[in-house]
């Protein structure tokens, strides 16, 4: 069935961008198309204020893979006792292996992965909370002749790239594959990117026969790990050539993701490079830029789409 589910992890300090993304949501996305968030338990009171037909939101505990206990309210209680280890920072515990124990970016993409399988659609659409749509999403973006789209950037990770390196040697190592050879490789990370809940199911599995253990224990055992990077490795490998007919280097988000503050010439070179199939924009929340700068790409490139 042809139809999408866009899922969003977000907690209370991202709230404001996801209350600019979910109306974005609502503006460029059919009316049938449902926005899931998935928030810490802390939060859930907050973000049902924006609840709706359109917009449902789940609590972490609703997609935790057994064994797993949120510690997030421990990780906030230690953050503001500065004497305290930031080791002790982390955001779940699995009891099948406490050590290491989970880090947030690792949890959020374990409820990405549990959520995907659950939400009753042909393809789910994972969107961050910093990315707001400024032109029409439609459903046929996502499938040609049934298969769901695969963003893949060829020969994008170079071996200077080091996250993105160690990100495909975990999925390698999961997967049951060799070692990546040095050199060039695809590149799945994107501020848009979509998912087959079939072909996630199977990929989970994989890892389990690999591994010999849940899908979650051996995921949430990396301190390395990219589940866009890990979900496009496994349809690279072992998807059917049907399965593989529908990839895509475009990735649909203008995304600025480096660690400084979008400031100076940055700022209007990344304003400039807004591209004509670019339906959004992702701004990283970590990356220090001010909320009025953010409001003024967005202002900016309004302007000039409607121009």
């Amino acid at each position: 069935m042809n139809t999408i589910a866009i899922l969003t992890p977000s907690f209370r300090p991202d709230y404001e961008r996801f209350v600019r993304l979910h109306q974005s949501v609502l503006e460029f996305t059919a009316e049938s198309v449902v926005h899931h968030v998935i928030v810490p338990r802390r939060d859930l009171e907050l973000f049902r204020s924006l609840a709706s037909p359109r917009l449902r939101v789940w609590a972490e505990a609703d997609f935790l893979p057994d064994g797993f206990i949120p510690t997030a309210g421990l990780a906030a209680a230690v953050k503001r006792v500065r004497i305290l280890p930031a080791m002790l920072r982390f955001s779940a515990l699995n009891l099948r292996r406490p050590w290491p124990p989970v880090r947030g970016w690792v949890l959020q993409q374990i409820l990405k992965l549990s959520a995907a399988r659950q939400l009753g659609c042909g393809a789910v659409v994972i969107i961050d909370s910093d990315v707001e749509l400024l032109r029409t999403m439609s459903t046929d973006l996502f499938f040609k002749d049934g298969t769901v789209r695969l963003y893949e950037k060829p020969d994008a990770v170079t071996d200077d790239m080091g996250r993105h390196v160690l990100w495909t040697r975990t999925a390698h190592k999961l997967l049951g594959l060799p070692a990546p050879e040095p050199g060039a490789r695809p590149d799945y990370v994107a501020g848009i990117v979509t998912w087959d809940p079939e072909l996630l199911t199977g990929c989970l599995a994989r890892i389990e026969a690999v591994t010999g253990t849940p899908w979650a224990t051996a995921v949430g055992a990396q301190l390395h790990i990219s589940e866009f990077i890990l979900y496009g490795t496994y349809v690279q490998h072992f998807g059917t050539e049907q399965q593989r007919s529908f990839v895509e280097p475009s990735n649909l988000c203008h995304s600025y993701w480096e660690g400084g503050p979008l400031t100076g010439g940055r700022l209007e070179d990344f304003i400039a490079r807004f591209g004509s199939s670019d339906i959004a924009v992702q701004i990283q929340s970590n990356s220090g830029t001010s909320n009025s700068t953010t409001r003024h790409v967005l202002d900016e490139l309004r302007t000039e789409i409607n121009r």
